[in-house]
């Protein structure tokens, strides 16, 4: 339930704004396009609330609870906001792309940091060093290189299934939705 509270859009109504979705080109009620097309402070409204839907009942599972990280349980409540995020209850199963919760929900299971650690390393490098344009496929190339990355880390299972469901869900969303029209491009930062 969570997960289903768009926060960009929650923002829109607060202070009676245009809806941010309508000018983007993906219609997505994320991050980016509440930057982009509703400011700094809607932008960060929205960011501070998708990255804690996600933190908040992960951090409460495994804290409130006598559940641990070695439960099933957690995988399943890591990837519940995400997927409610991705899917929202409130408003007709149309939300964002889920990037934002990713990293709440992971930043949740603190001080196991390697998947945060890998994500943001591979955002960083897809967005950085070997730039993929546009967003929608620096995003898909991330979750996709992720899911490997995840294989290989050290980690109980619990945590690494939780962190596998979160990008099979990102990259199920990306694959299923219209954006993914635009023209691929890829450019290392040498060759700029």
């Amino acid at each position: 339930m969570s997960g289903s509270v768009l926060y960009s859009l929650l923002y829109v109504k607060m202070f009676k704004l245009s809806d941010i979705r309508i000018n983007s080109r993906d219609h997505n009620p994320g991050v980016a396009n509440a930057f982009k097309n509703g400011g700094f402070a809607c932008g960060t409204f929205t960011l501070v609330g998708d990255f804690f839907k996600a933190f908040l009942p992960v951090y409460l599972y495994l804290h409130l609870t006598s559940h641990s990280l070695s439960s099933i349980g957690a995988a399943l409540v890591m990837v519940a906001p995400v997927i409610g995020h991705i899917y929202p209850l409130f408003h007709d199963f149309k939300g964002g792309k889920g990037i934002t919760s990713s990293f709440g929900s992971l930043a949740a299971i603190l001080p196991i940091w390697q998947p945060i650690a890998f994500l943001a390393i591979l955002f960083l490098f897809f967005s950085c060093i070997l730039v993929i344009k546009p967003n929608y496929y620096r995003t898909l190339v991330t979750y996709i290189v992720f899911l490997p990355c995840i294989l290989t880390l050290n980690i109980n299972v619990s945590v690494g299934t939780g962190a596998l469901l979160i990008a099979s869900a990102i990259i199920v969303r990306l694959l299923t939705s219209k954006e993914h029209k635009e023209e691929f491009s890829m450019e290392p930062i040498w060759k700029r």
